[in-house]
C-alpha cells in the first residue's frame, strides 16, 4: 500500500482502493498506464484534505480523465466529472509544474490547456498544493460552493461528536497553530492519553489534522477547518 494511504481514514481508504481498482479495470491504453503508476502526490493530498471532506464520494468522478486537445492529441485531467449536463474538471497545481519554476513553453501550454477546456464547456477548478496543505477548509468551502452552484449535491453527513470530542474541537477549531496532546489535555482538563484517544477519533471524522514532520512521528494536531 502506498505510504500516503496511511493518512487516509478507513472509510476513505476503502473507497479509494475500490475506485482506483474499478478505473484501472475499465480503461485501456495510456490512461490505464497512468492509473497503474498511481496518482500524483499533489492529487492524493487534494483527495485526502479537500475532495473527500467536501464531497464524500467518488461516484461519477474519474482520475486521469482523457480528453482530446485542439491538435487531436490527448490531455489528462487530474479529476473529472463528465456528463451530458455539466462537465467538471479539477486541476491540482504545484509550483514546479504550473508556477514560476515552469519554463515559458510549459507555462504557456498550461494556459492553452485550460482555455481549451473552457471553450469545450468544462467547468474548471484549480487548487495549489500550498493552499491544500495550508488552507484545506477554504479549499473545501470553495469546492462545495462551486458544486452547489452547478447543481451537484454533496454526500457529506457530519458525524456526531461526543462531549469530549466537541470540547477538544472547540479549543482548536479557529486557531491556525498546531497543538500537542499535552497542551490540549491541559486546556480541556483531561489526561494526555484520553486527549490522544479522542484526537485520533477526530482525525477519523475529518475534524482534525495530524501535523507530521517528514520521517517523524505525529506530535501535534490542528484544525481541519481553516
Amino acid at each position: 500500500m502506498e505510504k500516503i494511504n496511511s493518512e487516509m481514514n478507513l472509510q476513505l481508504r476503502t473507497a479509494y482502493e475500490k475506485w482506483m481498482a474499478f478505473q484501472i479495470k475499465s480503461c485501456t491504453g495510456e490512461r490505464r498506464k497512468r492509473l497503474q503508476k498511481g496518482l500524483s502526490f499533489s492529487l492524493k493530498k487534494f483527495i485526502i484534505h479537500v475532495f473527500w471532506p467536501a464531497v464524500g464520494s467518488f461516484d461519477d468522478w474519474l482520475a486521469e480523465y482523457e480528453v482530446k486537445d485542439y491538435k487531436d492529441g490527448f490531455r489528462y485531467l487530474d479529476l473529472a466529472k463528465p456528463s451530458l449536463v455539466i462537465k467538471i474538471c479539477i486541476e491540482v497545481d504545484d509550483k514546479g509544474t504550473h508556477g514560476y519554476n515552469a519554463d515559458s513553453y510549459k507555462f504557456s501550454d498550461d494556459r492553452f490547456r485550460q482555455n481549451d477546456l473552457v471553450i469545450d464547456d468544462w467547468k474548471v477548478l484549480r487548487f495549489s498544493l500550498h493552499s491544500i496543505l495550508e488552507q484545506p477548509r477554504r479549499c473545501q468551502q470553495q469546492m462545495m460552493h462551486a458544486l452547489a452552484k452547478w447543481g451537484i449535491e454533496s454526500n457529506i453527513i457530519e458525524p456526531p461528536l461526543s462531549p469530549t470530542e466537541l470540547a477538544i474541537f472547540k479549543f482548536i477549531e479557529n486557531k491556525t497553530e498546531a497543538y500537542s496532546p499535552i497542551t490540549i489535555a491541559q486546556a480541556v482538563g483531561i489526561h494526555r492519553n484520553t486527549a490522544l484517544k479522542y484526537l485520533k477519533s477526530l482525525v477519523e471524522k475529518g475534524k482534525v489534522m495530524p501535523e507530521v514532520r517528514t520521517g517523524g512521528p505525529i506530535r501535534r494536531y490542528r484544525s481541519n477547518r481553516l
